[in-house]
């Protein structure tokens, strides 16, 4: 995968709160009736805003989402869960007019998505072992690492082949716990794909996945609660699962107290 042409400074429309606002209104504009902006997010060194977007279905007591992405060169991930759209960064007009082809019903139900009750729990867990410092990581192969974000990620082939650890949120050689368990790993793919999950690379080919707390907070309020979270963890993943996580919790609070 080349390296991007960027042929504009990109801070000239990331960094200023007009242009935001800007590009705001020309999203909000060219939504269907039956769609609203939940939460949206601007990259610091790019062009590119990612948009969560919310279906409003009156006859479904479900609701469904969509990962709206408005970038000036293509997302370095394969296989994701999102929409596209390419643009000139500024022509707010242009962009307007294109999401308003876009955004047909036939794409709106391709795109979107629904999250099951195990969708729930896992997020929950993701925001809670945050709150105890702790995020999950993947070990890339050298050649993709190396390439920092030159080389496609893809999430259904190179994901969940990729070594997944456990580890200490503010310092990614500290406590890395491996964890073995595809499906859960499949799920953080999918996230990751979703841009509920958002990555940092680190030393040792690690890819750090933070949570991307003002889209999964709101996200969550939209749904029902899921009381027993570590019995319906357990019953999904496995006990093991639950204990490893569980012992990581105890070792990062015994770390704290040093």
């Amino acid at each position: 995968m080349a390296k991007r042409r960027i042929n504009h400074d990109p801070h000239q429309f990331v960094n200023t709160d007009a242009h935001r606002r800007q590009l705001q209104l020309a999203v909000q504009t060219a939504l269907p009736t039956n769609v609203h902006v939940l939460a949206r997010n601007f990259a610091r060194s790019s062009a590119s805003s990612y948009w969560l977007l919310m279906l409003d279905q009156p006859d479904s007591p479900i609701p469904r989402f969509l990962t709206l992405r408005i970038a000036d060169h293509s997302l370095w991930l394969s296989n994701h869960d999102q929409l596209a759209v390419t643009w000139e960064a500024g022509n707010f007009a242009s962009v307007q007019q294109t999401l308003r082809q876009r955004l047909t019903p036939a794409t709106l139900l391709q795109y979107s998505y629904q999250l099951t009750t195990t969708d729930i729990v896992t997020l929950r867990l993701v925001l809670h072992l945050e709150q105890h410092q702790l995020i999950w990581l993947v070990q890339l192969s050298p050649t993709i690492a190396k390439a920092y974000k030159n080389q496609r990620l893809d999430l259904h082939d190179d994901f969940p082949s990729a070594k997944l650890l456990l580890g200490n949120m503010n310092n990614s050689s500290l406590q890395l716990v491996p964890v073995k368990q595809p499906a859960f790993q499949a799920r953080l793919g999918q996230y990751f794909g979703r841009n509920l999950l958002f990555s940092q690379f680190t030393s040792h080919q690690l890819l750090r996945l933070l949570p991307t707390n003002q889209w999964i907070r709101p996200l969550l309020r939209q749904l029902p609660p899921t009381p027993h979270l570590e019995q319906q963890l357990a019953a999904t993943y496995g006990t093991d699962f639950v204990r490893i996580y569980v012992e990581a919790i105890r070792q990062q609070a015994q770390l704290q107290t040093i």
